[in-house]
């Protein structure tokens, strides 16, 4: 068997999340051979976070904003290209069934000389005659140019020949295993770890950066891609059941659906030993980013610190992935005058830090199913989580709760939970406690393996 995972700007060059998901998979199945296909808008300079298991064959590296027009084997010609996206954008219904004939159509083609067709030029002429004559013609080009070049980008991506192509994601990784399924003729398995298309509309939403005009359309085109890989892939997965909901409103079947929860070394994090230690240590573990929100748990820590003067704040994690908001914590720990108490470790094994610390702090604007947590709880930490994702069940979980979950943002119910736990030993321990049996019981690394091994077996035995 050989699988092609399929990511976009994550392993093996970020660690955590996604990334351990995946380097856990391929040690843990050394009998299965795997590629790793990794998309990204730039050339990746770093170096690789994870050491490369001996049965990951190769990892091959596409750019989706690097365009070659001097190739042009589509299948079909450019009047044909044109006129098929022209239908598409008048569809009402059936748009993933008739997307999906199209990208069939054009799977693994070279199709970036299509930009300087005539035909492609008169399309845009129409599109923004029609939709978007208000607005500077200059200012609509790019923005389609720069949008269309990353989605050719992705389908030009095709990958090597396997049995089965797993996507990450469901926009640019789900196009290129898409590609490897047409060519290749394999199967196609889609895990979602967070609902993409969901992500991607409240972050463009938000966005200050795009233009009123351009986000709905913007939406529409990751949901229509959300929506044909449902329709195509053979197995649909996730993490946890309130994520099937969102994959439900977008047309998933059923039939194709499955639960497949997190898992982690139970008896490497369950035989960390505590130390004695005089202070009250906070852990935060995860990449200093700014979706982790590093700023608000350090707003907490300050709160805390005026309440129960001993605490200490371990930021334990990368910090060289977003240089610019790790310079912020370091300036507001400075500002808030707090520095003697916190300190941020680096990329670091964890392992070495959980027997000093009382308690994990998440304070994420968003998560799937972290790691992170599951870990923590089975060194024997309670948590304070916020209520993204699947963080509030797994802390909340009726057969025993393991912390508090607050809101996001809300620094100062973090710190009120916090002080609780810092006061209150018996309830620590309580928590500790019950963590380590429901982790034990549901989130276990042998589960997690032996139930994609199971997938990977019965879609090759649907052939």
């Amino acid at each position: 068997m050989r699988v092609c995972i399929v990511v976009e700007g994550t392993y093996p060059y970020i660690t955590g999340g996604v990334s351990s998901w995946i380097q856990m998979l391929i040690e843990n199945m050394p009998d299965i051979e795997f590629d790793v296909v990794h998309l990204a808008p730039w050339k990746w300079t770093r170096s690789f976070g994870y050491k490369i298991p001996k049965n990951l064959k190769q990892i091959y590296e596409y750019l989706l904003f690097s365009s070659d027009f001097s190739k042009n084997n589509a299948a079909l010609n450019e009047r044909d290209l044109v006129r098929y996206v022209r239908q598409l954008i008048d569809l009402k219904e059936e748009r993933p069934k008739y997307f999906a004939q199209l990208l069939r159509e054009v799977a693994g083609k070279h199709l970036d000389y299509l930009l300087l067709s005539k035909s492609f030029w008169n399309f845009l002429e129409d599109v923004y005659s029609r939709y978007f004559y208000e607005e500077g013609f200059p200012g609509f080009y790019w923005t389609v140019i720069g949008f269309i070049i990353s989605i050719l980008g992705a389908i030009q991506a095709l990958p090597p020949k396997a049995d089965i192509y797993h996507s990450t994601t469901t926009v640019y990784a789900v196009l290129s295993a898409l590609a490897g399924k047409y060519v290749h003729n394999g199967k196609l398995i889609v895990t979602e770890h967070g609902i993409y298309h969901r992500e991607r509309e409240i972050e463009i939403t938000k966005s200050s950066s795009i233009p009123e005009v351009y986000k709905k359309p913007w939406i529409e085109i990751f949901r229509l891609i959300s929506e044909t890989a449902y329709k195509e892939c053979d197995v649909l997965t996730t993490l946890f059941e309130k994520n099937q909901l969102f994959q439900f409103e977008l047309g998933a079947d059923i039939n194709k659906m499955y639960v497949i929860p997190n898992g982690v070394d139970v008896e490497k994090f369950g035989s960390v030993k505590k130390i004695e230690h005089d202070t009250f240590n906070v852990a935060m573990v995860g990449r200093v980013v700014p979706i982790k929100d590093v700023l608000t748990g350090i707003k907490a820590f300050d709160a805390l610190v005026k309440e129960v003067p001993n605490s200490m704040l371990f930021i334990i994690g990368p910090t060289d992935e977003d240089e610019e908001y790790y310079q912020r914590c370091v300036d507001l720990v400075e500002l808030l005058n707090i520095k003697d108490k916190v300190v941020f470790t680096g990329r670091a094994n964890v392992i070495e830090y959980y027997g000093k610390m009382d308690v994990l702090l998440m304070s994420s604007i968003s998560e799937g199913q972290p790691l992170v947590q599951l870990e923590a709880m089975a060194a024997g930490l309670p948590v304070v989580v916020t209520n993204v994702g699947n963080c509030a069940e797994i802390a909340l979980d009726p057969d025993g709760q393991s912390g508090f979950v607050v809101e996001p943002k809300d620094y100062v119910l973090m710190a009120e939970k916090l002080k609780l736990l810092a006061e209150d030993k018996v309830l620590r321990e309580t928590f500790a406690k019950n963590g380590k049996r429901v982790v034990s019981e549901k989130y276990t690394l042998e589960k997690m393996i032996s139930s994609y091994r199971k997938l990977y077996e019965e879609v090759l035995e649907n052939v």
